[in-house]
């Protein structure tokens, strides 16, 4: 049985800066929901990140639900949030990486993450986005992060494997990107038939989830979800009218604390979710190949 720890903050802060999206993925679980579409205001920003780093350890998220490029402050957001934590984490799908946003992405993030699919089949899965754009806007990051931030930014490119994803595919994909980035990530496709988190091969004896121990979500809204498989759910709290600590240790998240603690978990999102988090540390479903 997991004993519950309850550190004063979390330890990763997921903030949706968007949740708009500018492609229609296939495997996106944003086809199960109502048409979203919203931004996060700035001075919700300020407030959560002038909470936030008086813990610089805090692991800080900037995407979610959307493509976090397309908010129209994002370069401000990147600016205001330049070295006041360790880590900061982004993934993309890079349609809109421009010159003007390099130095800010090297300047402010430690670790991004492109989404992206074998060349064969991207035109169809990531659409309207070709993949010959793509590739090059990436290419010329990568080249911009190596020669003129030093390497600063470790990098990953990412694809999702379904069950009728050829394997000529995957292997296409990880010799491409193998001496490219710092870290190549196949994802299992999850979520397929509207159960947020589900998989089609759960594991096979469920243990309690570190991540309401671990992991905060904050959409766009300044509602607070569970962790980054948390879609839709009844939100934990707000964050416009209340601080991160006291949602952090308010009777909702205690709840579900001790609901994985004794592994009763009526929760709706967490206890149909196969994704859980077993430890801290761990990664998940998919197959992750370091450089």
């Amino acid at each position: 049985m997991l004993k519950t720890m309850e550190p004063i903050f979390p330890k990763r802060l997921e903030l949706e800066l968007a949740s708009s999206c500018n492609l229609r993925c296939v495997y996106c679980p944003r086809r199960h929901l109502s048409p979203l579409s919203g931004f996060m205001e700035p001075e919700l920003f300020k407030k959560i990140i002038n909470e936030a780093a008086h813990y610089p350890d805090t692991v800080i998220v900037l995407h979610r639900r959307g493509e976090s490029l397309l908010h129209p402050k994002f370069i401000d957001f990147l600016n205001l949030i330049a070295g006041k934590f360790k880590e900061v984490q982004i993934a993309t799908n890079a349609t809109l990486l421009t010159e003007e946003k390099f130095r800010a992405i090297t300047d402010a993030i430690t670790f991004i993450s492109f989404s992206l699919d074998a060349p064969d089949a991207y035109n169809n899965t990531r659409v309207p986005a070709k993949y010959e754009d793509v590739e090059g806007k990436i290419l010329r990051f990568l080249e911009f992060n190596n020669k003129i931030a030093g390497g600063k930014v470790r990098t990953q490119a990412s694809m999702v494997k379904t069950e009728h994803t050829p394997v000529e595919n995957v292997a296409a994909f990880k010799e491409i990107w193998k001496d490219r980035v710092n870290r190549i990530r196949v994802y299992e496709e999850h979520s397929k038939d509207g159960v947020f988190g589900a998989i089609k091969t759960p594991r096979n004896q469920r243990r309690p989830c570190v991540m309401p121990s671990y992991e905060m979500l904050i959409y766009d809204d300044g509602n607070v979800g569970r962790c980054n498989h948390d879609w839709n759910g009844n939100p934990l709290g707000d964050i416009k009218t209340n601080t991160i600590t006291q949602i952090w240790t308010n009777a909702a998240y205690k709840g579900l604390r001790a609901q994985h603690e004794r592994l009763e978990i009526s929760d709706p999102v967490c206890k149909n979710c196969d994704s859980w988090y077993p430890e801290m540390g761990t990664q998940g479903t998919g197959e992750v190949i370091e450089k």
